[in-house]
C-alpha cells in the first residue's frame, strides 16, 4: 500500500543516536512519523537525489551538503514515547503509547468511515479510520478487554 507525503515538517535524531525520525504529513494518513535507521539514511538521501533528477533545480541541493541529513529539533520530541513500530532487530516487538486524550466521530465527508483520533489536537496525534462493521467490532473487543481487566480488579469480598 502506497503512503503519500505531502509536506515534511521535521526530522530529529532519536534519543539512542540509532533512527532519524521524520515527522510528515500525507493527505489521506494526517500526521505521520517515519523511522529510519541511521546507517541507511544516505542510501535514502541518494536514492530520492537520484530518483528527483531533472524535476528539481539544482540550486536545492546546496542547502545540504553531500550525504547528510537535515536535523531539526521539535519540541515537546524530546523523550517523547515510541509509536507502535516493530522493531527492526525484533520484528515481534510491539512498543506501546498511552495517549492523552482521543475522540471518535463518524467521517463528513462520505466515505463512511469512523475516525479515531488519538491525542487530538496535541503535537503527537494520530488517526485511523474503520469502516462502521470495523469499528463496532474494535468497540466490542475494548469493551471486552476493560471489563475483564475490571472483573480481575474487583475487591473480593
Amino acid at each position: 500500500m502506497a503512503i503519500r507525503i505531502a509536506a515534511v515538517s521535521s526530522a530529529t535524531l532519536s534519543d539512542d543516536g540509532k533512527e532519524f525520525v521524520v515527522h510528515t504529513t500525507g493527505k489521506y494518513t494526517g500526521a505521520l512519523e517515519l523511522r529510519f535507521a541511521s546507517d541507511c539514511v544516505d542510501d535514502l538521501i541518494a536514492a530520492l537525489t537520484s530518483a528527483r533528477g531533472g524535476t528539481q533545480p539544482a540550486a536545492s541541493s546546496a542547502l545540504l551538503p553531500p550525504a547528510a541529513p537535515s536535523v531539526v529539533s521539535t519540541p515537546n520530541g524530546a523523550g517523547a514515547a515510541a509509536p507502535a513500530v516493530p522493531g527492526k532487530d525484533k520484528p515481534d516487538e510491539v512498543k506501546f503509547e498511552i495517549p492523552k486524550n482521543c475522540t471518535i466521530s463518524a467521517d463528513n465527508s462520505g466515505r463512511g468511515l469512523v475516525l479515531f483520533i488519538l491525542n487530538h489536537r496535541l503535537e503527537r496525534q494520530a488517526g485511523y479510520a474503520f469502516s462502521p462493521d470495523a469499528a463496532k467490532q474494535l468497540a466490542g473487543g475494548l469493551t471486552k478487554s476493560a471489563d475483564a481487566l475490571l472483573a480481575r480488579q474487583a475487591p473480593k469480598t
